[in-house]
């Protein structure tokens, strides 16, 4: 299904930028909502992580993490993840969240932390079977009341 598709790490501004105009499309939020290049560069810089999805030289998907530190533990929190609507359904979330979970591990980092909408059935799905997560803490209306 991903045949095709590689992942890696982005480290550009036009690698940012394109991850910027894919979030737009992909959550359609409002400008004050959406993470900027700014977020990208600093997570990308401070060791956190920015993955990027390709078909080619196209990005179809990406990932922005920052690092946490919490209990004495550095850990990634996945702060969104997001994929074209032409290639989901194939398994690129999937290798970019697998792709995360190595790229942390390669730096001894053993916790990667997400939220989701548990009212967002596909996302729940996906987090909790398909990526074999743990739900260990809930915290009601987290974000808040969002534009998307």
């Amino acid at each position: 299904m991903t045949d095709g598709i590689s992942v890696r790490k982005c480290s550009t501004l036009p690698e940012f930028e394109a991850c910027v105009a894919l979030q737009r499309e992909v959550w359609g939020e409002e400008d004050l909502e959406i993470e900027p290049v700014t977020g990208f560069l600093v997570a990308s810089e401070t060791g956190g992580q920015v993955l990027g999805a390709y078909d080619g030289s196209r990005l179809v998907g990406y990932t922005l993490g920052v690092v946490g530190y919490r209990d004495g533990i550095i850990f990634i929190h996945s702060h969104h993840t997001g994929v074209h609507r032409d290639y989901r359904d194939r398994g690129v979330g999937r290798k970019l969240k697998l792709f995360q979970r190595d790229e942390a591990l390669s730096r001894d980092i053993r916790f990667v932390q997400w939220t989701f909408d548990p009212l967002e059935l596909r996302n729940a799905y996906f987090n909790l079977n398909r990526l074999g997560g743990i739900a260990r803490t809930y915290k009601p209306n987290l974000y808040g009341i969002t534009s998307s």
